[in-house]
């Protein structure tokens, strides 16, 4: 699947969603935008995280290495522990664990840059609720930054695809929530994703738009007043 927003879909695609927003909105007053983002959230926490216990995992076994014979090798390092019998245990402890911790902060930086880099092996330490909640929250955020909570009957919607969590979210205004429940707009919001898992994202997210305008169009037509509030095109953002 593209990881990058911009090519999400092609511009024949992207077309396609914009003449559906645009026949959509011709029946109803409502206000439909569609946007596609790269992520919803950038999981700075999970970096950080995985990059510790990724950097802690691989620094086990030479600490291990290191402590098993720390004797030999302490002994080499200071000379002047030739004269003991026995390196003390707590001496071989702390110099194994100073070599953990050393490692650890050594490696946590590429690890920290690995898990950044690489969106797949960050997915595996994130949870379903998180990601939904991520996307939920910037689903609300852009509601507000593209001027849907603006609109004179407080009749917009918003379409959101977030690529790395691979969620579809719809967001409506009080006006629609009025007329439509949230349950209803979810089920628009599943059909799509299931149309990008099939490689039909465009025919889905267009079929979507359409119903969701016939649902519009039942509780707010178009009226002879109406103006266009919105920009009808797709939206791509990082």
């Amino acid at each position: 699947m593209k990881k990058n927003s911009e090519t999400f879909f092609t511009e024949n695609e992207k077309n396609a969603v914009e003449s559906a927003i645009k026949e959509a909105e011709s029946n109803t007053s409502g206000e439909i935008v569609a946007i596609v983002v790269a992520k919803s959230d950038l999981y700075r926490d999970i970096d950080v995280i995985a990059g510790v216990i990724f950097s802690a995992m691989i620094s086990v076994l030479p600490a291990e290495i290191f402590h098993a014979h720390s004797e030999s090798i302490l002994k080499k390092l200071i000379p002047s522990m030739n004269w003991l019998t026995q390196v003390p245990d707590g001496m071989r402890f702390m110099s194994g664990l100073t070599v953990f911790i050393a490692l650890t902060v050594i490696i946590y930086f590429p690890a920290k840059f690995l898990f950044k880099k690489a969106p797949s092996l960050k997915r595996i330490l994130l949870s379903i609720k998180r990601m939904d909640e991520e996307v939920r929250e910037r689903a609300l955020r852009a509601f507000h930054e593209h001027g849907l909570t603006d609109t004179k009957d407080a009749t917009g919607v918003l379409f959101l695809i977030s690529i790395f969590e691979k969620r579809v979210h719809i967001l409506a205004d009080h006006g629609i929530y009025s007329k439509v429940r949230q349950e209803t707009l979810d089920k628009y919001a599943v059909s799509i994703g299931e149309g990008i898992a099939s490689g039909k994202g465009c025919e889905a997210l267009c079929c979507a738009i359409k119903d969701v305008g016939d649902e519009l169009a039942r509780y707010f037509p178009h009226s002879a007043d109406d103006r266009n509030e919105l920009p009808d095109r797709i939206v791509t953002e990082k």
